[in-house]
């Protein structure tokens, strides 16, 4: 009965911080694992792991004041443009260049706007990539034993899918929960630093130290709690993303119980076990290591 008090409270407490914009950073302890493998050598790993993952901060921006954040940390500044690196500012470019969507593992992973122009158009369709060709096919699945799936929601089972099998996997890294973890909670303040000078104030792009702030925090926040529910073992991993499915799925206005999520969530793994997830994985780590940072 204890136990089962303990987990009510954590679920409680993890469905209220992470709200329904958590889908959006579903995928980043495959970017971490993706930069890990292409620069090993790297000595600062927290720096690397974090810039891995933080060129989705402008997801969490309000839009109004940051209209092409996603187009400028996804094609614009692929290579952060400052020669002056400390250790740390090396690493953070390192994971951050590993990223984008000109040939870093966003292009791989959900196809792409091959340019910043065709980005800016806002018409870019991303119909092609690992996980919304699997988006499409599980939501089929599931569709045949009775579940209509949002591709949204779907796309958000499959990132998530990703990351379970390459933590569950013991020849891939079953650390990766905690490298997210400490990413997020370590990454050190030149990191801010070095992007405030990128993006904030520049006359025709970028937005204000207050958005930006606000959307690094809010990011930030947000994967350290996702990287918890990593961390996990089963079955409170799997019930944790449960809740989760469900905060997320009522952001999106679809109603659907935590049980059904985690059905959702096995039959996406087991998914992309059977479609060779990482040969994509294992591609796009040769393709950005074939193209010197």
């Amino acid at each position: 009965m204890k136990k089962l008090f303990k987990l009510g409270i954590f679920l409680l407490i993890m469905a209220t911080v992470l709200g329904t914009s958590l889908s959006q950073a579903f995928n980043s302890a495959t970017h971490i694992y993706i930069a890990d493998r292409v620069f090993p050598c790297t000595f600062d790993k927290i720096n690397l792991y974090y810039g891995s993952i933080a060129p989705d901060i402008p997801l969490y921006a309000d839009l109004n004041k940051w209209p092409l954040g996603f187009c400028e940390t996804h094609y614009k500044f692929i290579k952060l443009p400052y020669l002056w690196w400390k250790m740390s500012q090396k690493a953070f470019a390192q994971g951050w260049w590993t990223h984008n969507e000109e040939g870093g593992a966003d292009s791989f992973a959900h196809g792409t706007c091959d340019t910043f122009e065709y980005c800016c158009q806002m018409d870019c369709g991303y119909e092609y990539g690992y996980v919304n060709i699997q988006a499409w096919t599980l939501k089929d699945i599931v569709g045949l034993k009775g579940i209509a799936l949002d591709f949204e929601l779907a796309h958000f089972a499959i990132e998530v899918a990703i990351d379970l099998l390459l933590i569950d996997d013991v020849t891939k890294d079953p650390h990766l929960g905690h490298k997210l973890l400490k990413a997020a909670l370590f990454r050190s303040p030149v990191d801010f630093n070095l992007m405030t000078k990128v993006f904030v104030g520049k006359l025709g792009y970028g937005t204000d130290l207050e958005t930006f702030s606000s959307a690094e925090s809010t990011f930030r926040n947000l994967v350290i709690r996702y990287a918890l529910a990593l961390t996990l073992r089963e079955p409170l991993r799997m019930a944790v993303l449960g809740e989760l499915g469900v905060e997320v799925a009522d952001g999106m206005g679809v109603q659907i119980d935590s049980a059904t999520v985690q059905e959702i969530l096995k039959t996406a793994m087991i998914l992309c076990y059977k479609t060779d997830y990482y040969d994509t994985i294992q591609l796009a780590i040769d393709e950005i290591k074939n193209n010197p940072y």
